[in-house]
């Protein structure tokens, strides 16, 4: 009769990384070649890998299981992923059952560095015609921009013929007729004075004909609000880099403030509101030559789906009397002795805003003090969609030991994002510093990275420029900034402005960080492994919905005995079967369990906290199960 070792030899060579096993019914090793693991004859499988014990009965109803990547590894920086296919042979007499263990790693790294060389060929050889192909693109790309700047100006160009034959050509024959009657004419008087008001009158009017046609179309009711959904804060955020360049020009602030009240999610005409904040910003940064722009939004009303909001948007410019505040919305209104010519514009900026403003349901008004500042306020109302309804477990488990870095440098600041962190369930250090925070992220990974943009020693952004650079982890950290204004700068992640709420944390979270890191419970790996076989899979899910709580019960019993031992052992044989559900967040605690019952002294109350969470895990995911059970 064959060894098992002269078996392997009959499909593979001696360089493979494989290593087989001969088993009797009860899984005892019979016959071991010694490739990977040192395997008695004699000893059960199930002693070496614990987790084979929840599947026992599928081996010896099923023809075939394999197993892809499992992870046995123990230690926290080390990585054994192994392939396990068992089966019975029907060749030997005996019929034993037979198990194939790969080793993923050691083969996965050969097939890359031979893959490696292959590309390096392949690169060397496609390089010279890369730069070519590179050419004739840049090439083609250039034609094709100047097509279409040809065609753009085309279409330009009858547009301006059409507005210069209808508007343009009349204002410019009285303003030639006007210029030749007093130049060559010489009128005097009344007469004179007549000739300049019209030459004068034509000229602004010739420079407000663009602003007229929107004017126009708000007065003929040609404009409809399309209902759409949208974020407040994407919408600001969105301005500010907008105006970043003339902010920087005249070194003027522009912050945001939004009340955390207001619903997340609204619906209304994105595009029109916009138009509004834009003109209004606008006009601000007009009329502004030091200090800062406000804008602020906050709930006024909330009933079923509608909420009114009331916005502000506030400057400290020029100001105006009473007087000129009663005029300000109507049409090419000039503030004070300057005019629209020396300040750029045509005046109608604001009128646009109100009717804007009206058209949406709402009302605007203007307070202002010369040499003080003016402050815009209008109510809008606007439907919106109710929170998403998150599961209990998944709001709060989802990220559970997840480990985050916050840095900023306002300590209350600190204290409200950690207290958020950690109600999600983050793992939380804490720092003031952006330099001090380099060597945190240098000595230890973090999944999640929030740092204020503005950093007394290092900016924000400059700070994860460089941690970006000088990174040695494997794995990516998230990265979010959270600040009271974005500045004079883009950001090269996204922005959470201050002060936001959870349920904004919340979703910009959900946004970056993985979800293979989110995950509580899926059946991808099962239906995989059970090649979509109805029966398989329901054996499979009904082994495992035993098997699970049991071990997780046994956890529980070696935790309140304080056996650190066996709570060791217990916890490590449970890890393959949170992968087997699909599990990565009851991984994760696993992982982290086992990693405590390896410290000294033991954190009991710690692990205690953890294991609460691994019973709630288990409960929501034996729930689901079920549920697909039913189906």
């Amino acid at each position: 009769m064959l060894s098992i070792l002269e078996y392997r030899k009959l499909y593979l060579s001696e360089q493979t990384f494989y290593q087989f096993l001969k088993l009797d019914d009860n899984l005892t090793i019979l016959d071991s070649c010694q490739s990977i693991f040192e395997m008695p004859i004699g000893e059960n499988l199930v002693t070496i890998f614990p987790f084979l014990e929840s599947i026992s009965q599928a081996i010896h109803t099923e023809k075939t299981i394999f197993l892809p990547r499992i992870d046995i590894s123990e230690k926290e920086n080390e990585s054994k992923l192994f392939d396990f296919l068992l089966f019975r042979e029907e060749r030997f007499p005996d019929r034993p059952i037979v198990c194939i263990i790969k080793d993923v790693g050691r083969s996965e790294k050969n097939v890359l560095e031979m893959e490696q060389l292959a590309r390096l060929a392949m690169l060397e050889n496609e390089y010279l015609n890369l730069q070519n192909k590179n050419m004739q693109l840049e090439n083609t790309i250039l034609q094709m921009r100047n097509e279409e700047l040809r065609k753009s100006r085309d279409l330009k160009n009858l547009f301006f013929s059409k507005i210069s034959h209808e508007l343009r050509s009349p204002v410019n024959g009285i303003l030639g007729l006007s210029q030749i009657i007093l130049e060559q004419e010489n009128p005097t008087g009344e007469l004179k004075e007549y000739i300049e008001s019209i030459y004068t009158a034509s000229k602004h009017l010739r420079t407000i004909l663009d602003d007229i046609l929107d004017l126009s179309k708000l007065e003929s009711g040609s404009i409809r609000l399309h209902k759409q959904h949208f974020q407040l804060n994407t919408i600001f955020q969105h301005l500010q880099l907008n105006f970043l360049q003339i902010l920087e020009k005249k070194q003027l602030k522009l912050h945001f403030h939004i009340d955390e009240a207001i619903p997340h999610v609204l619906v209304g005409d994105e595009v029109r509101l916009t138009q509004i904040f834009y003109n209004l910003i606008s006009n601000a940064i007009k009329f502004t030559e030091k200090g800062q722009i406000t804008v602020k939004a906050r709930l006024e009303s909330l009933q079923e789906n509608q909420c009114k909001l009331k916005f502000e948007v506030t400057d400290t410019g020029i100001g105006m009397s009473e007087e000129e505040t009663k005029r300000i919305f109507d049409p090419y209104e000039q503030v004070g002795n300057l005019s629209y010519q020396e300040l750029g514009g045509t005046g109608l900026g604001l009128s646009v805003v109100k009717q804007l403003v009206e058209i949406f349901g709402g009302n605007i008004q203007v307070s202002s003090q010369k040499n003080v500042g003016t402050s815009f306020v209008f109510s809008i109302p606007f439907e919106f969609l109710p929170k998403q309804k998150l599961s209990e477990t998944y709001q709060k488990y989802q990220f559970f030991a997840l480990k985050a870095l916050l840095v900023d440098d306002s300590a209350i600041s600190r204290l409200y994002a950690q207290k958020l962190l950690k109600q999600l369930g983050f793992q939380v250090d804490v720092c003031g510093e952006s330099l001090k925070a380099l060597e945190m992220l240098k000595n230890q990974y973090y999944d999640l990275l929030i740092t204020d943009l503005q950093m007394p020693d290092l900016q924000g952004d400059e700070m994860v420029k460089i941690f970006e650079e000088s990174n040695t982890h494997k794995q990516k950290t998230a990265i979010l900034f959270a600040t009271g204004s974005l500045g004079l700068r883009k950001a090269p992640y996204p922005v959470l402005l201050k002060p936001f709420s959870q349920e904004q944390l919340l979703s910009m979270l959900e946004q970056v960080i993985p979800p293979e890191k989110q995950t509580l419970c899926s059946m991808n790996y099962l239906q995989k492994i059970t090649d979509g076989k109805k029966d398989f899979l329901q054996e499979m899910l009904r082994s495992l919905m035993i098997s699970i709580p049991e071990d997780i019960e046994t956890i529980g019993k070696f935790l309140a005995q304080k056996d650190l031992q066996n709570l060791h052992k217990a916890i490590h044989k449970v890890k393959p079967s949170t992968r087997l559900i699909g599990s990565e967040v009851l991984s994760r605690i696993a992982s982290e369990m086992e990693k405590m019952t390896t410290y000294n002294p033991t954190d009991w109350e710690k692990l205690q906290k953890y294991y609460e969470v691994m019973q709630n895990l288990v409960t929501s995911c034996s729930d689901s199960m079920k549920k697909l059970l039913e189906i």
